[in-house]
């Protein structure tokens, strides 16, 4: 059995994702419990209802979670009030046949699924402040809307954000990976990056085994960054190899545009490990592997 994530905040999702595997959990369950654990801590800025809002002043989340055995996965993206978004996107997967739910209409879908909510998606005042203070920063020297939203996109990009991800491997030897974040801070009303959408923030698959990303979604996006690693674990890389592969990818992306862009990516095959980062000296993986999780920094390039 196997649990993965990234981050400090991720070893208490990998100590979930354990305690569940060793209860005689699935997978599927294992990613699900240790993303929650994220997701419900009030102080974390970057996954959850305690997180950045978007530049409307609303928090906005994403999360996706995927079955490597049947390959289904489902996504849901832009999301407000619900406590849990893991939760809404594991139900979608066991329920739907959709890999994609967004907006006021996933909402309403955890009201019908009876999932936890809250009742408004206005941020916290304290980081509607930040929001202020950011826009007064950037609006000098701007001229037409899209110089400064690009502007804008850059200078928020470089707020702290991340992203929760989890990879399990079951007694049965099922795969499974998940991811839910608040985005980028200030974010454009709507934007929807990796974590909701499967094969770019995360992707599944039993045979071969997963990955999860963080970092600027768009390059992961742009990249296919979950799918390719698991594609390069099919072809006999290994963990780290297939991670390093993905930022090389990113890289590629990171040069095209002039944009120093941070992404982080952690693979898992069902017994060995690999994680690389790009642009993000100190980038932290945490494992279990069956007997003490253990936490390393990746390798990491800068561009």
């Amino acid at each position: 059995m196997l649990a993965a994530s990234y981050h400090d905040f991720g070893v208490k999702a990998v100590e979930a994702a354990r305690r569940k595997l060793l209860e005689g959990g699935s997978a599927l369950d294992a990613v699900e419990e240790g993303i929650k654990m994220v997701e419900l801590d009030p102080a974390n800025r970057t996954v959850g209802l305690g997180g950045y809002p978007n530049w409307a002043g609303d928090v906005e989340l994403d999360a996706g979670i995927m079955d490597g055995d049947s390959l289904r996965a489902c996504g849901v993206a832009a999301v407000k009030r619900v406590r849990n978004p893991i939760s809404l996107a594991r139900r979608c997967l066991d329920l739907l046949p959709h890999a994609l739910i967004v907006g006021e209409s996933a909402t309403r879908l955890a009201e019908a699924l009876k999932l936890e909510t809250v009742p408004g998606s206005r941020a916290a005042p304290e980081l509607l402040a930040e929001r202020e203070k950011l826009e007064e920063r950037v609006a000098r020297g701007a001229g037409d809307l899209a110089a400064y939203y690009s502007k804008l996109f850059k200078a928020a990009a470089q707020v702290y954000h991340d992203t929760i991800g989890v990879i399990a491997v079951d007694a049965k030897g099922s795969v499974a990976a998940g991811t839910s974040t608040s985005g980028i801070a200030f974010k454009f009303p709507g934007r929807v990056a990796d974590s909701a959408v499967v094969g770019a923030g995360f992707y599944a698959d039993s045979r071969w085994g997963a990955a999860v990303l963080t970092g600027v979604g768009e390059v992961a996006l742009r990249t296919s960054a979950a799918f390719r690693a698991v594609f390069l674990l099919s072809r006999g890389y290994t963990p780290q190899e297939a991670a390093e592969a993905v930022i090389e990818a990113a890289a590629e992306v990171a040069r095209l545009d002039g944009e120093a862009y941070r992404l982080g990516v952690v693979v898992a095959s069902k017994r060995e490990i690999g994680a690389a980062a790009l642009n993000w000296r100190g980038f932290k993986y945490g494992y279990w592997l069956g007997g003490e999780v253990e936490v390393r920094e990746a390798r990491w390039w800068n561009v």
